[in-house]
């Protein structure tokens, strides 16, 4: 069934990661999809299009009155910049209908030269309250694709303070982390989820005191009957995930969330269960609600239960033949997907059911409590006995094939663009290029400014030490307290602290930051950090302040430097996974934009999350297989994940002031700036000397 008609007030979107999806999608009632491009796509692994495809499932999706939007959500580098500007020109002659994006140097590019792009800022801002929306609403972004956290009550509070349109995910996979503040793929393998190459450690399995479980593993959302209250609470756009699932899954979550979308009042209880039962089939993991009823629900992630796909149906009892042999517990068809699970914590295999034996016998179907053999790819020798097997794919819902779809899709002739258009966006390519930063030789300096973050106003005293130019600390309600017992009025000191504000400020925290902020500023303070586009109203009205940006403000790339610049802030930080070529490129243009800090030392935090990792005490270590460990700990309804190792540069300080790098933050908030590691950390800071157990991250590495 196609489906003709579709509401601009409300959207159905979905996830489009091959041209199966796409046509399944559609034929099953999206209002819109969404997809990536081979490059600059957060779902790097997925197939993902061409520009010419695109452009064709464009005209295709316009002419059944559809829109299509482009996931260019990813962190760029410094060299990416050209091809990305070619892909911006190319975009915009398409004539998508958004572009999804997380990098402001996108964001910059967009604006200044191919205006005719609709912006939608991505779930990877991290927006999450009012002030956030606002901001984007101001810098010309037509939607706020909102963080997955919030609840619906703080949902229809950003709704009521903005008008620009928001879209909520409804279904799908979850992150354990808030989605753009982490760093633990690439920390683990330099496959930076940030770029599109997660690797999904959280999926993995960890031991807590010799005891292992999935404590990182979520559960999959399913907001189908909260539907109602999402769209009263002001979101237009109802999101799927699941750009690397399959046709037959998009197919199957589409039609379910459009047969209660468009179910009458009267008929919505019948629908409901109908929906519930389609999405039986689509084989995800155990479902919750998220955060939408503003609380935490215990399943949400559940360290006893292994986060893969899938129904169970048995383990692996024999391997010969080319077949794999076990005790269905669920009834089983030749066409079903299920995938072999090994008993590490590796990735399993999945593949389609064509054949299935009983003894000498095959069958099409067989029942629960039949040992079954399924003929598997290959010869088989990668599987063992005892590997778990799991039904992940049941009865087709989606039945045209990828030839067909490819078919389809080669028939479609995108219209001829006129002369004066085609001469327009060339102009324009060519002006975006030309207004590239231009690179110079590295400009060594002859010497290297040192902020310290500390923890505590305890800390004050750290700059009274030679070369230590400021102190940082973090803004919280328990510094706040710690300062009324500190003199801090001594007038060489006041120039010299910079306030950090947290990264997520969900709900009413933002205006008690706002009444810290004026407190502070009228004492006199005058440097603060942010780490988000959500903070810089925090400063409204407030003049004389000086405003940094922290490396949560991601900047891998000149034109990412200007627009923090243009948006008010006056110093940056490099990205802590960051590499030494992507530093050197960014150097070579530092004439022309704002100081760039380089932490040099740091606890590594690689995930920032909103949920409880339960059973695990505070500052216990995790750890993987693999061996690396990671400490779990809760400040202010949020969890941190920090890895075992320190992050350090030290040893790298001379290299570093080569490429012209004049300003180094040593952080030191997890044991205090005069700790004795503190003094061992500020030691080896003088020496320019390594420091055991510590990593560099993807300094060396590279990042991907």
């Amino acid at each position: 069934m196609t489906h003709q008609k579709t509401s601009r007030r409300t959207e159905l979107l979905a996830p489009v990661g091959s041209l199966g999806s796409f046509f399944a999608a559609l034929e099953n009632g999206a209002d819109a999809v969404y997809c990536g491009l081979k490059d600059f796509s957060a779902r790097a692994k997925a197939k993902n299009f061409t520009l010419p495809e695109v452009e064709r499932m464009v005209v295709h999706a316009h002419r059944q009155h559809r829109r299509l939007y482009l996931a260019l959500n990813t962190l760029i580098k410094e060299r990416e910049l050209p091809q990305l500007v070619g892909i911006l020109a190319d975009l915009a002659g398409i004539g998508i209908d958004g572009l999804i994006i997380q990098d402001l140097g996108v964001w910059r590019l967009a604006r200044n030269h191919f205006p005719q792009l609709p912006l939608h800022a991505s779930t990877q801002l991290a927006v999450h309250n009012a002030a956030g929306v606002v901001m984007l609403e101001r810098m010309g972004f037509t939607r706020a694709v909102l963080a997955r956290e919030l609840s619906l009550a703080e949902i229809g509070a950003i709704r009521q303070q903005s008008t620009i349109e928001l879209e909520h995910f409804v279904h799908g996979a979850l992150c354990f982390s808030i989605s753009g503040q982490c760093l633990f793929s690439s920390a683990v393998s330099g496959q930076s989820g940030n770029r599109g190459r997660c690797a999904q450690p959280c999926r993995r399995r960890y031991l807590n005191r010799e005891q292992p479980g999935y404590h990182f593993s979520t559960s999959d959302f399913c907001a189908l009957s909260q539907l109602p209250q999402l769209l009263k609470a002001g979101v237009i756009s109802l999101k799927i995930e699941g750009r690397m699932k399959s046709a037959e899954y998009v197919a199957r979550v589409v039609a379910a969330y459009r047969l209660v979308l468009d179910a009458p009042e009267s008929g919505r209880k019948q629908a409901m269960q109908e929906a519930q039962e389609q999405l039986a089939l689509s084989f995800g993991r155990q479902a919750t609600k998220g955060f939408l009823t503003g609380s935490v629900p215990a399943g949400l992630a559940d360290s006893a239960r292994q986060g893969t796909l899938g129904k169970q149906l048995g383990a692996v009892t024999s391997l010969r033949g080319g077949m794999v042999g076990f005790v269905t517990n669920d009834r089983l068809h030749v066409g079903d997907r299920i995938r072999i699970q090994p008993q590490n914590d590796q990735a399993g295999t999945g593949f389609t059911v064509r054949e299935l034996w009983i003894e000498e016998k095959k069958f099409k179907v067989v029942k629960a409590g039949d040992f079954v053999r399924v003929r598997i790819p290959g010869k088989g020798g990668f599987f063992q006995v005892g590997d778990k097997v799991f039904k992940v794919g049941g009865k087709a819902a989606f039945t045209l094939s990828p030839e067909a779809c490819r078919a389809t899709l080669d028939q479609v002739v995108a219209p001829e663009k006129s002369q004066a258009r085609k001469e327009s966006l060339g102009q324009a390519r060519r002006q975006a290029l030309a207004g590239l930063l231009p690179a110079s030789a590295p400009q060594a300096t002859s010497a290297q400014t040192l902020t310290v973050r500390g923890r505590e106003p305890q800390d004050f005293r750290i700059l009274d030490e030679p070369g230590v130019a400021m102190l940082e600390l973090p803004l919280t309600p328990e510094t706040l307290s710690a300062l009324k017992k500190v003199d801090h009025q001594r007038e060489e000191w006041q120039g010299r602290v910079i306030w950090e504000i947290p990264p997520m400020l969900f709900g009413a925290e933002w205006d008690e930051y706002r009444r810290a902020v004026g407190m502070l500023a009228g004492q006199g303070f005058q440097r603060f950090r942010i780490n988000n586009l959500g903070h810089l109203p925090l400063f409204a009205g407030l003049s004389g302040l000086t405003l940094l940006g922290g490396f949560r403000c991601y900047t891998l790339n000149s034109q990412a430097a200007l627009a923090w610049q243009e948006l008010g802030l006056g110093e940056l930080t490099a990205d802590l996974e960051d590499d030494r070529k992507n530093l050197q490129e960014l150097f070579r243009r530092a004439e022309h934009l704002p100081p760039l800090a380089i932490t040099v030392y740091s606890p590594l935090v690689v995930m920032l999350s909103r949920i409880p990792v339960r059973g695990v005490r505070p500052g216990s270590v995790l750890r993987a297989e693999g061996g690396e460990g990671y400490r779990v700990f809760q400040h202010h309804a949020l969890t941190e994940v920090l890895a075992e190792q320190d992050f350090s540069l030290l040893g790298f300080l001379a290299e570093l002031k080569g490429m012209g790098c004049s300003r180094i933050i040593v952080d030191l908030s997890h044991c205090g700036a005069l700790s004795a590691k503190g003094r061992q950390v500020l030691g080896a800071l003088g020496a320019d000397q390594p420091l055991p157990e510590t990593t560099a991250f993807n300094y060396e590495r590279g990042l991907a």
